[in-house]
C-alpha cells in the first residue's frame, strides 16, 4: 500500500509519499516542501490573504499530482492552526478542493497533538517509555507528553515562528531588544499554560521545520540529510549560539547559508528564540531531533497501523 500525505501548514505545505513496510515501518518514496505562508498576516487580522491562499492551493495541487504519478493508493490532506483559526478558512478549503479534487481535513488541536506525537516518537522513544514532544510550527507550537505509544497530555500555544516574527522581529537583522521581548512573551505564554513537563527518565523530542533546521545548522550540513538529522541531539547552548550568529547576519545573507531553506530565513531567528525559551522553561539541557513528525503520523494512520 502506498500513501500520499500532505500537510497544509501555516508556513509550508509538505509532502510524504511512503510505502508500508514490516511492523510499523514506513519507506519514504518521495518528500518535498514548499513554503507558501498560508498564515501570513493572520496575527493582524485573522483572515487568510488571497495571495497566500493561491500559493498554498497551487502547492497542494502540485503535490497531489505528484502522488498520483507515483501511484499512491491513499491520499490524506490535512491542515492545522491557520485553518482552525482563520475566519475565511472555508473559502480556502473550497479553493483547495477545486484545485486538488480532494478535501482537506482540518485537525483539531488534540488530533494534531496525537499525530505529531505518533510520528515524532517513531524509532526514537522505545514503546512504553515516556517522552515529551515539542513541534514548533508557523502559527503554533505543540507540546505533547505520553507513554505507551500515545499522548496523555498536550497543549497548543500561539507561538509559531511566523506569528512571532510578524509580532516582534520586523527589523533586519533583529536587534537584541526585540529578541528579548519575544523571549519574554514566549516564557509568559509557557508559564500561563499547562505545558507538559519532561518526565523523569523520559526523552525530550523536537519536530518541525524550526527544530530540524536547527539540527542541520548545528551539524553544518551543506545539504539536508534526514538520516543525520533523525536522532541528533542539540544542546540549549548550541541553540543560543545559533541565535547570536544568525541575528548578526542580514536576511539576504541568511538566505544563502548551507542547511537553511532560503524561504525559512526570515523566520528562523524567531523560531530559534522560541526553541531556546522552551528548552529553558522545561529545564532541558538538550533535545533529540526527530526528522519524522505529523506527516509520518498521518501516513501511519492512513495505512491503518
Amino acid at each position: 500500500m502506498r500513501v500520499c500525505a500532505i500537510d497544509v501548514g501555516s508556513n509550508s505545505v509538505r509532502l510524504l509519499v511512503a510505502d508500508e513496510g514490516p511492523g510499523d515501518a514506513l519507506r519514504a518514496v518521495e518528500r518535498a516542501l514548499e513554503i507558501t505562508r498560508l498564515g501570513e498576516g493572520m496575527g493582524r487580522g485573522g483572515r487568510i490573504l488571497p495571495g497566500a491562499a493561491e500559493r498554498t492551493a497551487a502547492a497542494a495541487a502540485a503535490f497531489v499530482e505528484r502522488g498520483r504519478r507515483l501511484g499512491a493508493d491513499r491520499f490524506v490532506l490535512f491542515g492545522t492552526w491557520a485553518l482552525r483559526e482563520a475566519e475565511n478558512a472555508r473559502l480556502f478549503l473550497d479553493l483547495a478542493r477545486e484545485r486538488t479534487g480532494l478535501d482537506i481535513r482540518v485537525l483539531s488541536a488534540g488530533e494534531e497533538a496525537s499525530l505529531a506525537y505518533r510520528g515524532a516518537t517513531r524509532g526514537l522513544s522505545p514503546a512504553g517509555e515516556p517522552a515529551t514532544v515539542v513541534d514548533i510550527g508557523g502559527g503554533s507550537a505543540e507540546f505533547i507528553a505520553g507513554e505507551g505509544g500515545g499522548p496523555n497530555a498536550w497543549a497548543s500555544l500561539p507561538i509559531g515562528c511566523v506569528r512571532m516574527t510578524e509580532r516582534f522581529l520586523a527589523d533586519d537583522p533583529p536587534p537584541p531588544g526585540a529578541r528579548a521581548a519575544l523571549r519574554r512573551f514566549v516564557m509568559e505564554e509557557l508559564s500561563r499554560a499547562a505545558v507538559p513537563a519532561v518526565p523523569a527518565g523520559g526523552m525530550l523530542i523536537g519536530a518541525g521545520g524550526t527544530i530540524t533546521t536547527a539540527g542541520a545548522l548545528a551539524l553544518g550540513l551543506a545539504r539536508y540529510d534526514p538520516e543525520r538529522i533523525h536522532g541528533f541531539r542539540i544542546g540549549a547552548g548550541r541553540v543560543g549560539d545559533l541565535i547570536e550568529r544568525l541575528s548578526r547576519i542580514p536576511l539576504e545573507e541568511r538566505r544563502g547559508l548551507p542547511g537553511l531553506e532560503p524561504k525559512r530565513a526570515d523566520v528562523i531567528v524567531a523560531g530559534l528564540v522560541t526553541l531556546r525559551a522552551v528548552m529553558d522553561h522545561l529545564g532541558a539541557a538538550e533535545m533529540t531531533v526527530s526528522d519524522e513528525g505529523i506527516l509520518h503520523g498521518a501516513a501511519a494512520e492512513a495505512l491503518g497501523e
